[in-house]
C-alpha cells in the first residue's frame, strides 16, 4: 500500500501540475496517457483506503483493506450526491415539452422579440425586417440583455421598437436595418432555393430591395415599445453557452393569452457524476491543442436536437412574405443611383441609395463598376460613407480610376478624419507617376495643414512631382508635423513624409540634415520605436547619405551599430530590387 501511494502520488502530482504531459502521453504511446489520467483518482481512493483502514477494528490486513476500499468507494458516491441532486433539480426545472403548431403561425399587431442573452443595443436585423414585412404586423419591439451582466461604464438601450410606414420619396431618410440579407442563411425556403454563388447574389438582392423600398415609398421608424403585458405576440430567443458544461438554445412563440404556440429547444448540461473521480478535458483551437485540465467528474445530460437553430425554427413556423431574390433588382438599384446622381435636385432619400449601393460591394467590384463608384465618392451630396466604402477595394487591388474621386472626398468639409486617413492610404498605393499631373484637389491636400495632418499617407505621392516643387512642400509639412501634440496624428503625417523621401531617393537629399537633427533630438518627434528608426535610416540611405554619417544614439555599442547597419543595407538592397522589378514590369 505504501509503495502504491508513493507511485500514484508522484504520477498524480505530475499530471495535475502539468496536464499537457497527459496529452503527450496519449500522443506518443497512449498507455502513459491513460495511466496519468487515472493517477489522481486512484491516488485519492488509495489514500482514503489507507486512512479508513487505520481506524477499522479488523486485524486481517487483507480483510481490512477490502473493507476500507469498499467504504472509500461508498464515500466517493456519498460525497457526490448532494451536488448531483442539486444540479439534477436545476436541469429538470428547465425542461419543457416541445410545441409544434399545426399550421404556420399568423403574426399580427405588435410583436415583442426578446433576446435575453444578446449583448449590445437592440437592432432591427433580418429577423426584425422579416417580421415587419408581414402584412398584419404593426410594430416589432426588440428587447436584449436581460440575462447579461451589464458592462461597466457603458450605457446601453435594452429596448427599441421599429415600425414600417408609408412615406413620400421626398421625406427625410429613416433608419436602415442591419444586414437584412442574412435572411438568406436562416429562412429554409430561401436556403434550399439558392446554393453556391447564388447565396451571395441573393443576399445582395434582398438588401438592395430594402434600400429601394426605404429610399422610395417606405420608411423604417422608431416606435413606442410595447411591454410583455400588452404585446399581441411574444417571441423569445435564447442562446446561452458555457463551454463545455452548458449549452441551451430555445425559441418560443406565445400569443397575447400566454398560450405557447411554438417551443423548440436544445439543452445540454454537465452535472456531477454519480461517483467521485477526476475527469480530464482538452481544449482545442485553430486545429491545435491549446490547453488541458482536470476537473471533478461529470455526466452530460442532453435533450433536443444538437443541430437546433432558434431563428431558423422561428422563421419556419411563422407565415412570412417571401422576399425578392431576382438579380434584376441589383440592376434597378444601379440605375436608380445613376439617375439620382445625375439629378441636381434629387432628394436626400434618393441620394442615400448611392451609399447603399457601395455597401453591397464586398471586394468584388469589376472595372465596369469603377466609373459609378468614383461618381458616388466624388459627389459632395452623398455623406456618411465611412462604413459603406470600407470593403469596396483592397489596397493591393486599388484602381487608378479612383485617383481623383478619393482626393475630392478627402477635401470635402464633412469627411471625417478617420476616412481621410483611410482614403489617403489607398491613394498612396497607386503606382509611381500617378500624380505627376496633379488636380486642384491633390494640390489642396498637399498644401493645407488641416488636410494633410489627417491624410498623412497622401504626402508620399509628392515623390511624383519635380523635386523643386516637392521639397518645399515636404519641408513645410515636416515643420508642421513637429508641432502636433497628438502622436497618432503626427505619426500618420510623418510616415507619409518619410515614404516620400524614400521614393525620391537622392532627389530628397536636402532634407537629410533636418532629418538627422530630428532623429537625434530627445524625445524625437519623428519616431518612437527602433523599427521607425530603421525606416528613417533607410530613407537617409536612399538619399545617398554615407554609412559613416548615419545617426546612432549615444551609448550604442559597436556590435549594435554594426548589426543595424547590416539590417539597413539589406532593406535598401531589397527595396531597390523591388523598384527595379516594378520598372521592368
Amino acid at each position: 500500500m505504501k509503495y502504491a501511494l508513493i507511485i500514484t502520488g508522484l504520477l498524480a502530482g505530475l499530471a495535475m501540475a502539468a496536464p499537457m504531459s497527459v496529452v503527450f502521453g496519449y500522443l506518443f504511446l497512449i498507455i502513459p496517457g491513460l495511466v496519468l489520467t487515472a493517477a489522481p483518482t486512484v491516488f485519492v481512493y488509495l489514500a482514503a483506503t489507507a486512512l479508513i483502514r487505520r481506524v477499522l477494528p479488523i486485524t486481517s490486513v487483507v480483510a481490512s483493506t477490502v473493507v476500507a476500499f469498499g467504504l472509500a468507494l461508498l464515500l466517493g458516491w456519498a460525497v457526490m450526491q448532494p451536488f448531483r441532486s442539486s444540479a439534477l433539480r436545476g436541469y429538470h426545472a428547465q425542461q419543457a415539452p416541445d410545441v409544434a403548431p399545426d399550421e404556420l403561425i399568423h403574426l399580427d399587431g405588435d410583436v415583442r422579440v426578446e433576446f435575453p442573452d444578446r449583448r449590445g443595443d437592440p437592432e432591427c436585423d433580418y429577423l426584425c425586417t422579416a417580421l415587419l414585412d408581414s402584412a398584419d404586423v404593426n410594430s416589432v419591439t426588440v428587447r436584449v440583455g436581460d440575462d447579461v451582466q451589464p458592462t461597466p461604464n457603458r450605457k446601453t438601450v435594452p429596448t427599441n421598437a421599429y415600425q414600417l410606414v408609408d412615406a413620400d420619396p421626398t421625406d427625410p431618410v429613416g433608419l436602415f436595418p442591419n444586414k437584412p440579407g442574412q435572411l438568406i442563411h436562416e429562412y429554409p425556403p430561401l436556403t434550399k432555393a439558392h446554393v453556391g454563388r447564388e447565396v451571395i447574389v441573393a443576399r445582395k438582392v434582398i438588401e438592395a430591395d430594402w434600400a429601394l423600398r426605404l429610399c422610395g415609398n417606405e420608411r423604417l421608424r422608431l416606435a413606442d415599445p410595447v411591454d410583455a403585458a400588452t404585446a399581441d405576440w411574444i417571441i423569445r430567443v435564447q442562446k446561452k453557452r458555457r463551454y463545455p458544461t452548458y449549452d441551451f438554445r430555445e425559441v418560443t412563440v406565445a400569443d397575447s393569452n400566454g398560450t405557447v404556440r411554438l417551443r423548440k429547444r436544445f439543452h445540454k448540461q454537465s452535472v456531477p457524476a454519480p461517483m467521485f473521480y477526476f475527469g480530464f478535458h482538452v481544449s482545442c483551437g485553430a486545429g491545435t491543442i491549446s490547453s488541458a485540465s482536470f476537473h471533478i467528474g461529470r455526466q452530460t445530460l442532453q435533450t433536443g436536437p444538437i443541430s437546433l437553430r432558434p431563428e431558423t425554427e422561428l422563421l419556419s413556423a411563422v407565415r412570412l412574405a417571401l422576399p425578392r431574390t431576382d438579380p434584376q433588382v441589383l440592376d434597378t438599384l444601379r440605375e436608380e443611383v445613376i439617375q439620382a446622381l445625375d439629378d441636381p435636385d434629387a432628394p436626400l432619400a434618393r441620394l442615400e441609395l448611392a451609399k447603399r449601393y457601395l455597401g453591397l460591394l464586398f471586394f468584388d467590384s469589376v472595372p465596369t463598376d469603377h466609373a459609378l463608384i468614383a461618381k458616388i465618392v466624388a459627389d459632395d451630396r452623398v455623406t456618411g460613407i465611412d462604413d459603406s466604402i470600407r470593403d469596396v477595394f483592397s489596397e493591393k487591388k486599388f484602381p487608378v480610376a479612383m485617383r481623383d474621386a478619393y482626393a475630392k472626398r478627402i477635401v470635402m468639409d464633412h469627411t471625417s478624419a478617420e476616412l481621410r486617413h483611410r482614403l489617403a492610404k489607398f491613394l498612396a498605393t497607386l503606382p509611381p507617376g500617378t500624380f505627376d499631373q496633379p488636380s486642384v484637389e491633390h494640390r489642396k491636400i498637399w498644401n493645407t495643414p488641416e488636410l494633410y495632418s489627417q491624410a498623412g499617407p497622401f504626402m508620399a505621392t509628392l515623390a511624383d512631382l519635380d523635386p523643386a516643387v516637392a521639397m518645399p512642400t515636404l519641408n513645410s509639412a515636416l515643420d508642421h508635423a513637429v508641432t502636433l501634440d497628438d502622436y497618432r496624428q503626427r505619426r500618420g503625417l510623418v510616415d507619409g513624409i518619410r515614404e516620400a523621401l524614400i521614393r525620391m531617393g537622392p532627389d530628397g537629399v536636402e532634407a537629410a540634415p533636418k532629418i538627422r537633427e530630428l532623429f537625434l533630438r530627445r524625445p524625437s518627434p519623428i519616431m518612437r520605436t527602433s523599427k521607425e528608426a530603421d525606416q528613417w535610416r533607410l530613407a537617409l540611405a536612399r538619399m545617398g547619405v554615407p554609412e559613416s554619417d548615419m545617426p546612432f544614439f549615444p551609448g550604442q555599442s559597436d556590435q549594435s551599430i554594426k548589426r543595424i547597419r547590416s539590417r539597413v543595407a539589406d532593406r535598401l538592397k531589397r527595396y531597390e530590387e523591388d523598384q527595379k522589378g516594378r520598372n521592368e514590369s
